[in-house]
């Protein structure tokens, strides 16, 4: 087997971690809910909150990537988030819990701009899509086991004492648990990352590669400025913006949707939720070959802004249908749909990013990236405030308007147009 295949194999398992850590959170908002007297507005908050800081983050921690390695950069992310993670199994209050979900978000943010970084070291132009795709899938499946292994998981520890805390635990769930084991989990993980992952190729260890220069506050300024000027940038951000306005539903409000308005019991939920971001990873995999044949095909421009747009129009329509349905299984297959949509524009994406990138790649996914995460720091909060005001149905059509403005932006990208000039390679 090709080196590169294990290396973006290993990737993918960081990434599962990654997701696992991110999402279970949300299925265990109500009872820690419950346990730490948490107010429904301080949930969306709360939920949301990782998000701001894990998008805020991503064009520095980028930067770092590109500086100082992948490996060093990803390594020393996952170490850390596993530690927060671990850390949420102690917090009493909602003070100390949003602490450490704004350092949960600071901790994971390097890791898709440094993976993108490792993606275009090891692949060729014409395999980015797809390498892309099989490490974002990486996520995606650690996303959709999350919600089932955190409820059975939640459900097996009931009765244990792990964490001894002075709080109590009305919901009689044992969420701390939880927290703790996927954070040990999460370090043992970032070890054999270390041991296993190397930045380059060995036939090319010997190259001479001009590397960004470290970064002050003014040379990061002038960075900003690189990408801030770029339109491709500012289209790319807008969409996935609105991409994960409402996609984060699904990994934020969904279960507490389905306890609150169709009474799902916890495992149910668990089930459901895993079963919207299953439908979504086989789109993952669809996407990223996808796109390297319509770049083959179609060229640059449109083999990346043809899937973005055509599959963001379809979320849009997943999302309006959904007014239309009374009872929870309809509404799982329309959101399953929507995810599916969303995985397979996923690739594009990340490939456009390494395509117009240049040597700041890191930054380029960075900058799309905190745009994204910007759009689901909001997203519980607009709509959970939307939902009291305005009702559910209402809410989803909100959603569904918002992809459609993705959709617009998705279509004008042009993938021909790099923010920076690639320098040139000296053996």
């Amino acid at each position: 087997m090709p080196q590169r295949y294990f290396i973006v194999g290993i990737t993918a398992v960081a990434a599962l971690w990654l997701y696992i850590d991110r999402v279970c959170f949300s299925t265990l908002a109500d009872p820690a809910q419950v346990d730490l007297g948490i107010t429904d507005e301080q949930k969306d908050f709360m939920l949301g909150a990782f998000f701001f800081t894990y998008g805020l983050f991503q064009i520095p921690m980028g930067s770092l990537a590109d500086r100082f390695g992948t490996r060093l950069v990803l390594a020393v992310s996952i170490t850390a988030w596993s530690l927060v993670t671990a850390a949420t199994g102690f917090v009493n209050g909602f003070i100390a819990l949003l602490g450490v979900r704004l350092l949960l978000g600071i901790t994971e943010s390097a890791a898709y701009p440094a993976a993108a970084g490792l993606v275009k070291n090891w692949a060729r132009p014409t395999e980015r899509g797809r390498f892309s795709s099989f490490v974002a899938l990486g996520g995606r499946l650690g996303g959709a086991t999350a919600p089932k292994l955190t409820a059975w998981l939640a459900i097996a520890l009931a009765g244990l004492t792990l964490i001894t805390t002075t709080g109590t635990n009305p919901s009689g769930v044992n969420w701390r648990g939880v927290f703790l084991i996927y954070g040990l989990c999460g370090l043992i993980v970032a070890g054999l990352f270390w041991i296993l992952v190397r930045d380059h190729p060995p036939l090319e260890a010997n190259t001479v590669r001009s590397r960004p220069a470290p970064m002050g506050p003014r040379q990061f300024l002038r960075q900003l400025g690189v990408l801030a000027r770029d339109r491709n940038m500012w289209l790319s951000g807008s969409a996935q913006f609105g991409v994960n306005v409402g996609w984060a539903f699904v990994v934020t409000l969904l279960p507490s949707y389905l306890n609150k308005v169709h009474n799902v019991p916890l495992e149910k939920r668990g089930d459901m939720q895993s079963l919207v971001l299953y439908t979504g990873c086989s789109g993952m995999i669809l996407g990223g070959f996808v796109t390297d044949a319509l770049r083959k095909r179609l060229g640059p421009r449109m083999g990346r802004s043809i899937p973005i747009g055509t599959t963001l129009i379809g979320c849009a329509a997943a999302m309006f249908l959904i007014p239309q349905f009374s009872t929870p299984w309809p509404v799982i297959a329309a959101l399953g749909v929507m995810a599916f949509l969303v995985d397979f524009h996923n690739p594009s994406i990340w490939s456009f990013a390494q395509d117009v990138g240049g040597r700041r790649v890191g930054a380029a996914l960075g900058w799309g990236n905190m745009w994204g995460n910007f759009g689901a720091s909001v997203s519980p909060y607009i709509l959970g405030a939307f939902s009291r005001r305005f009702g559910w149905d209402a809410t989803f059509t909100l959603c569904g308007f918002v992809f459609a403005l993705a959709a617009v932006c998705g279509f004008l990208l042009d993938a021909t147009k790099p923010v920076e000039p690639e320098p040139p390679v000296t053996a």
